[in-house]
């Protein structure tokens, strides 16, 4: 699967030039159209601002949020069906601007681009994950972007290559033309460059946050936060938000620590957290005001907190373990815990010898939970007793550095002759706490 993604700022402005790339030229206002040529990408999506839409607000009467939103999406559109020989890419992403303009002033935590960028993103690349042995290309085109709307879409694409990187071979290419303001009035071509060309290493990023979702815009007055703040623990009750946040971090925490029992008990369904992003999503837009009194403002009342991000990050990592056939499980097979190894922490040295070590592989078939295979009953028992060892008391260290697999920590059963592991619930909350509180705690003003 082949993507480009391209930040793009103020099409109407961009002259008609040369660009050259892969020993292709074409003359047009975008090197997009250049790059579609010579790269034959299967998505194109293209990233802007709202702010986009001070273009076309005066022709509103009463404007609306969506018909700003709208406006941006059209002139998007509409140049590239006029620009660019009829092009239309797979999707428009409109994100969250700032900043005042002629007509306009958009009002709000510059940040909300970053996250409402990272939401689509998502959306998009686990609506369409590919096959296991299918690579993923990704060519991020730089040349248009404007300061911030380049570096939060790089950062909110990245972190999602990085846990997609987890189960595929995901690489990056980014580009940017020669630059085209400040040069002399003669010239020639504008060659397309390579500026960073790398292998995506697996990783993902988990904040514990005690904040909901979203916050009332620090920026409001105190009266008016008060209002909005009692809005949003409302409707947070609503959609049971407060009561999944633990199981949210239990569950990146043991996808981050690879701890594979624990991945597989706190796994949660990708339909339930689309449906609480769509929500939370939905609401934030229901909090935009439009102030017509003079030049239009536009509010964000809202601002998105790092929780929301964790959200989506849940989502993503689900939607991967459900494409290569997991789910949720009480009474995990052994083989279950073989797979996941093999498919998201074969990358990881350490990590996946830990966990051999600990299941027993074939070249330690005496050591590990197969080591005491014979032992197993039908019924669950504690590992520690079928293994003869002690009871003692839950350490932290060991947690760890066992994978999740401490005599202590885990049940074992067998039947057909395959061996059934689940968390033993005597030190379940303590096992809970370790893996919630070894998260960074996540501050932000």
């Amino acid at each position: 699967m082949k993507v480009v993604v391209a930040p793009w700022g103020y099409p109407k402005k961009w002259n008609e030039v040369t660009y050259v790339y892969n020993e292709l030229t074409e003359k047009t206002k975008s090197s997009l159209s250049l790059i579609k040529k010579a790269e034959n990408p299967d998505k194109i999506i293209i990233v802007c601002a709202d702010t986009l839409g001070d273009d076309c607000v005066y022709f509103f009467k009463n404007p609306h949020y969506n018909d700003i939103k709208n406006c941006a999406e059209s002139l998007i559109f509409n140049f590239c069906q006029k620009e660019l020989n009829n092009f239309t890419p797979e999707k428009i992403i409109v994100s969250y601007g700032f900043g005042e303009f002629t007509n306009t002033k958009f009002i709000g935590n510059a940040v909300d681009f970053y996250y409402h960028t990272l939401k689509e993103l998502a959306l998009i690349f686990a609506d369409s994950l590919p096959e296991k042995n299918e690579k993923i290309e990704v060519i991020f085109d730089a040349t248009h972007g404007i300061n911030y709307t380049t570096i939060l879409t790089y950062r909110a694409l990245r972190e999602i290559l990085e846990i997609l990187a987890y189960a595929y071979d995901v690489n990056l290419k980014v580009l940017n033309s020669d630059p085209l303001i400040g040069r002399e009035t003669k010239f020639d071509k504008l060659n397309i460059n390579v500026i960073e060309e790398s292998k995506i290493l697996p990783k993902i990023s988990v904040y514990r946050s005690n904040e909901k979702p979203v916050r009332e815009y620090h920026l409001l007055d105190d009266e008016t936060k008060g209002k909005i703040g009692r809005g949003i623990s409302t409707f947070i009750s609503q959609i049971s938000f407060n009561i999944d946040k633990n199981k949210i971090f239990i569950f990146l925490g043991s996808f981050l620590y690879a701890l594979p029992v624990f991945v597989l008990s706190y796994m949660m369904k990708t339909l339930e957290l689309k449906d609480k992003i769509e929500k939370i999503a939905e609401e934030f837009e229901n909090n935009i005001e439009l102030n017509n009194s003079g030049k239009l403002e536009i509010i964000r009342k809202w601002e998105f907190r790092e929780n929301f991000a964790n959200l989506i990050k849940a989502y993503l990592v689900s939607s991967i373990l459900e494409k290569f056939g997991f789910n949720r499980l009480d009474d995990i097979p052994l083989s279950k815990i073989k797979d996941l190894k093999n498919i998201f922490y074969e990358k990881f040295p350490i990590e996946s010898n830990r966990i051999d070590v600990e299941i027993g592989s074939e070249e330690k078939e005496k050591r590990g939970i197969k080591g005491v295979k014979e032992k197993i009953t039908n019924e669950y028992r504690p590992y520690f007793e079928i293994a003869g060892k002690e009871d003692r008391d839950l350490d932290k260290r060991v947690f760890f550095a066992h994978a999740g697999f401490s005599y202590n920590v885990i049940e074992l059963k067998k039947e057909n002759d395959e061996i059934y592991i689940r968390i033993y619930d005597k030190y379940r909350k303590k096992t809970e706490e370790y893996i919630t509180d070894s998260l960074t705690q996540f501050e932000r003003s």
